[in-house]
């Protein structure tokens, strides 16, 4: 079963939520906003609104939970964006750009 962690009270979000609701194997857990603690460890995935959520806050769960998959939703522009907190060594300038490509 896939954990799916919704941050945000848009009505996208709110659709959304209802929608995954009904989907086998996924089990939602939804939140307005991220102040306060929040324990992540269980989670497979967090889908914040980026109309609602600060950039750091998101630059956080990452830094946390750098294996976990941050989806961005902004329902003004319709976009979606993935976000990975995948963390690479890079000690000369040939390995920064290695990372790039």
């Amino acid at each position: 079963m896939k954990r799916v962690f919704l941050c945000g009270a848009s009505i996208f979000l709110t659709g959304l939520a209802g929608g995954l609701e009904n989907v086998p194997d996924i089990q939602v857990t939804r939140r307005p906003a991220l102040s306060g603690a929040i324990d992540l460890t269980d989670f497979d995935l967090v889908v914040v609104d980026f109309d609602e959520v600060a950039p750091a806050d998101v630059l956080d769960i990452l830094r946390a939970r750098p294996d976990l998959k941050v989806v961005g939703v902004n329902a003004r522009g319709g976009a979606v964006t993935v976000l990975s907190g995948k963390v690479y060594l890079a000690r000369t300038l040939e390995e920064v750009v290695a990372c790039l490509e």
